[in-house]
């Protein structure tokens, strides 16, 4: 049920996706993924490009893509990129992971098997970088370099989106929050028009 231990090992995670596809867990993965605020950002500073690392089984990818954005979703483990790239989500279900901001023709997506840690797969920059929980997972002596190597996708002006979890968040800050502060980037939200890289953080619990 918890996800592996191992950031370097396709095999274990190929065994925990298929484990949540057995037991019909699979769909908490889009439990907080509403990217409507994000596509009205994108839009309004005329973002088009998009990288999901650490993708897993994720429909997020197609759901940016229907809203008109071309999109690139790499990942370690084969399964979770071949269970994602051959899913047919209505496009009810897309319309909801976006807010519904749909723009009338669809954008590109493309799925890819590969380590986020080597530079060279999808090198970019992107206009947007999404992490969802991915980051959190590398062990303490090795993530400031694994967050150096995502954030180094993102163009600028950019967007670094991540999206940290944790039961309980008191007395935690996340990984990638603390970076963003070290690093002296802005909040995407709190800037009337995007000049530059900025970050911006989501934490659910639970």
């Amino acid at each position: 049920m918890l996800p592996p231990g191992t950031v370097v090992d396709p095999t274990a995670w190929d065994k925990y996706w298929h484990t949540q596809l057995t037991i019909g867990m699979a769909g908490f993965v889009h439990m907080f993924v509403d990217d409507g605020q994000l596509v009205d950002v994108m839009r309004a500073n005329g973002l088009r490009t998009v990288l999901c690392v650490g993708n897993g089984i994720s429909q997020e990818p197609k759901a940016l893509a229907w809203a008109g954005f071309d999109v690139t979703a790499p990942d370690l483990p084969p399964l979770a990129i071949e269970v994602a790239r051959d899913g047919e989500p209505p496009d009810e279900m897309l319309a909801g992971l976006v807010g519904g901001r749909s723009a009338g023709q669809n954008g590109r997506v493309q799925f890819v098997v590969g380590d986020l840690m080597n530079p060279h797969v999808c090198s970019g920059p992107y206009d947007v970088v999404i992490e969802r929980k991915t980051l959190q997972l590398f062990p303490p002596e090795s993530q400031a370099e694994a967050i150096r190597t995502v954030a180094a996708r993102v163009a600028n002006p950019g967007i670094l989106y991540s999206h940290s979890h944790r039961a309980n968040m008191n007395d935690w800050t996340p990984p990638v929050a603390a970076w963003l502060d070290a690093e002296g980037w802005p909040r995407a939200r709190t800037l009337p028009t995007l000049s530059q890289r900025a970050g911006w953080l989501f934490s659910s619990s639970g």
